[in-house]
């Protein structure tokens, strides 16, 4: 005959006595089984616990009365008699629960079934620890779990909430739902400075975030990131945009050669070639104003937009008489004689002939900012200006060519010069709204005029 399994909170009572656990399972199968029975037939669980209690007691050596030779102990006598007093004010019920224990006394089979429905354990508390952890929990009290997974700001894998709440008595095998927390909504940013932008929109797609790419002239190779919003480590929703700024490519040019030309020559050379060109003053036997080394040297292939240096002779200190007769008389003799106009209408009627200006400050008589003399020189028009009779102190003038409009106009006013910015027609649309040509280069007196050509490509 099989014997009867032993119920899970009469097993947790006798490891609490070791000498009613030993004689417990020092009984024979029979004797056993008939002290599970007795418990078992407690239909109540106050009734239950109070048999458990027995048990233990009886076992344990309670009473020297209650055991007997080979350290097995009498069974305690069912109480049938309280019993039907006290179901004989329910009649119906009373027969019930007689026909009940009589079929459980019949058939063991069906008693064992019962045990495993009716066989209870407490629900642990299981918030706050790893899913890992309170599912061993479970699975020790014969309890089963379903996890359900929703995101949180605990960590990862913690149990966040439980149902049945902890401590409720529910039946062995029944399921306790935990929930389980899967991390902060949204999606974390990656860091993505550095990379290719190609690869950049791959990780966003792989996290499910979307791509907005702009443009900007940098220090870092074309198509690299180098700058993103939101920072990495920030969480955004899924779906959201991540706003890469990236590396705008140029195109390589040859550096033309440019020493032995004049100052002016040479700059028109670099900007043609779509460079920019940065003039240092140095003491040469060569003419005033020539080119005498560069820096990248001729050929070399460099990034457009980039700046060749030009060390230049340096001048030797202007007179004012003999330049402003000399000049006039040229300017007379071309029909276009500026003497006398202030600076910004001189350079924008020469603009409109689509000629650029030359511009060189003088001490003279006349108010500061009024053109003294004018004379052609190749394509251009040198401009001699009134820096007044006691000019300021000579600074260094900013190189904005390649700059934006606005980005020059703050460079030079911040330097301490005022700005005369004319329109310029370009046929590049790269070039629109962007410095092509500045006069004068090198120094300049505090607060004299500088003359920016912004190009329009619509000019």
């Amino acid at each position: 005959m099989a014997r009867r399994p032993v119920p899970a909170d009469l097993e947790d009572a006798l490891a609490a006595n070791q000498t009613a656990r030993e004689r417990f399972w020092a009984l024979p199968p029979d004797q056993l089984d008939r002290w599970v029975a007795y418990v078992e037939r407690a239909r109540f669980p106050g009734r239950r616990r109070r048999r458990i209690a027995e048990t233990v007691r009886r076992l344990g050596g309670g009473t020297t009365t209650e055991v007997r030779g080979g350290g097995a102990a009498a069974l305690p006598r069912d109480d049938w008699a309280l019993w039907l007093a006290g179901l004989a004010l329910l009649a119906v019920a009373a027969a019930f629960l007689v026909w009940w224990f009589g079929y459980r006394d019949d058939n063991a089979n069906a008693r064992s079934a019962s045990v495993v429905v009716t066989a209870k354990s407490t629900v642990p508390k299981l918030t706050g620890i790893k899913l890992q952890a309170a599912e061993f929990q479970l699975k020790e009290r014969k309890l089963e779990s379903k996890v359900v997974r929703r995101t949180s700001h605990r960590r990862i894998g913690t149990v966040v909430a439980q149902s049945p709440k902890p401590g409720r008595q529910i039946v062995q095998g029944s399921v306790v739902t935990l929930t389980v927390s899967k991390g902060k909504p949204g999606v974390a940013v990656p860091k993505l400075v550095g990379l290719a932008a190609a690869d950049a929109v791959k990780q966003l797609q792989a996290k499910g975030l979307t791509a907005e790419l702009t443009q900007a002239a940098a220090q870092a190779a074309p198509g690299t990131v180098v700058k993103q919003s939101p920072e990495p480590g920030t969480r955004a929703k899924r779906g959201s945009a991540v706003r890469l700024t990236v590396a705008k490519g140029a195109a390589a040019v040859a550096v033309p050669d440019v020493t032995g030309q004049s100052q002016q020559d040479a700059v028109s050379a670099l900007q043609q070639a779509g460079l920019a060109a940065r003039a240092v003053d140095v003491p040469s036997t060569q003419p005033a104003g020539t080119v005498v080394a560069q820096s990248p040297s001729a050929g070399a292939k460099v990034q457009q937009g980039s700046t060749v240096r030009m060390n230049v002779a340096a001048s030797a200190p202007a007179t004012t008489a003999p330049t402003t007769t000399t000049t006039t008389a040229q300017g007379s003799s071309s029909g276009n004689d500026y003497s006398g106009m202030r600076l910004d209408a001189a350079a924008q009627r020469i603009a409109q002939g689509r000629q650029e200006v030359i511009v060189g400050y003088v001490a003279a008589s006349q108010p500061a900012g009024v053109v003294v003399s004018n004379a052609r020189v190749g394509g251009k028009v040198r401009l001699q200006v009134s820096a007044g009779a006691h000019p300021k102190q000579a600074r260094s003038v900013p190189d904005t060519t390649g700059e934006d409009g606005s980005a020059a106009q703050d460079d030079l006013t911040g330097a301490g010069f005022s700005v005369v910015s004319v329109e310029w027609p370009v046929s590049d649309a790269s070039s629109d709204g962007v410095v092509v040509y500045q006069t004068p280069t090198g120094d300049a007196p505090q607060g004299s005029a500088v003359v920016v050509y912004v190009g329009s490509a619509d000019g």
